[in-house]
């Protein structure tokens, strides 16, 4: 056995409380860092700000309006097998959803040049970039019906047949498009999300927002079964902000974290 002390846990929580002065994010730079998250510029440059309006800490991204303008927020990759289970999360909003393209959740490729939103949706047809393995939460207004979806994908594959349980328990699939969360996205209305993976692959994905009412606490939309996610992938925690044309939002990130269990028994490659 690899030896010990007693530090078992790892991880990050980005909550943005330090004011720093504004900054460019230049886009393909291999990314800025930013405590242990690393800021990547989607499409063009993108201005980073802290707001001093909102208590808190919150940090906002806006771009250059540029078509599909936006920021990757990415942390360092965990892994199921050895770290799970592994768990990331966040709230986040935007000035308007108008024009808006999102993922939240874990994907095992993460660029730091120019960073893929592992799914784009324009009317009912579902594109699954090639992100190596993702899964989590995806919002595109060019969908013929707006939502936030949980889905999963594989090397540019949605996972359409992959056996999943809804927030009632009924055992069904992904489908065509993922689940739906059944909420009506607003501008400046913070959502949360959290996804987590098991070590024997299952994951389960939560979301909330002020529409879907219960308190206003994320509900665990889908439990997508073991089998599906690769367990010895490495997944990098995954914020994907931006716009599909040149809209141009403002997004807003109050808090951004992942965590899982260190690599105790050595066997990492």
């Amino acid at each position: 056995m690899a030896i010990q002390d007693q530090f078992g846990r790892i991880g990050f929580f980005e909550d943005f409380l330090g004011i720093a002065a504004a900054a460019t994010i230049s886009d393909a730079t291999a990314g800025t860092r930013y405590n242990d998250v690393c800021l990547v510029a989607i499409s063009g440059d993108v201005a980073m700000d802290h707001t001093v309006d909102e208590a808190g800490g919150v940090v906002s991204f806006s771009g250059a309006a540029g078509a599909g303008d936006g920021v990757a927020l990415i942390g360092s990759p965990l892994r199921p097998s050895t770290n799970g289970t592994i768990v990331t999360g966040g709230r986040f909003k935007a000035s308007a959803v108008t024009d808006y393209r999102v993922f939240v959740g874990f994907a095992s490729t993460a660029s730091l040049s120019e960073t893929v939103n592992p799914f784009t949706l324009s009317g009912t047809t579902l594109t699954a970039n090639n992100a190596g393995e993702a899964v989590g939460f995806y919002y595109d207004t060019q969908a013929t019906t707006d939502d936030m979806r949980f889905m999963s994908s594989t090397a540019g594959v949605a996972d359409t047949t992959a056996t999943v349980y809804d927030q009632y328990g009924t055992k069904t699939t992904l489908g065509s498009l993922g689940l739906r969360c059944n909420a009506t996205i607003a501008a400046d209305t913070y959502m949360v999300y959290r996804i987590e993976i098991d070590n024997d692959g299952t994951v389960r994905g939560w979301f909330g927002d002020e529409s879907m009412g219960r308190n206003k606490a994320p509900i665990r939309i889908g439990t997508l079964a073991a089998g599906t996610m690769t367990t010895t992938s490495h997944y990098f925690p995954l914020m994907f902000l931006a716009e599909q044309s040149t809209g141009d939002p403002t997004h807003e990130v109050d808090y951004f974290y992942a965590f899982g269990s260190r690599d105790w028994d050595g066997t990492q490659p």
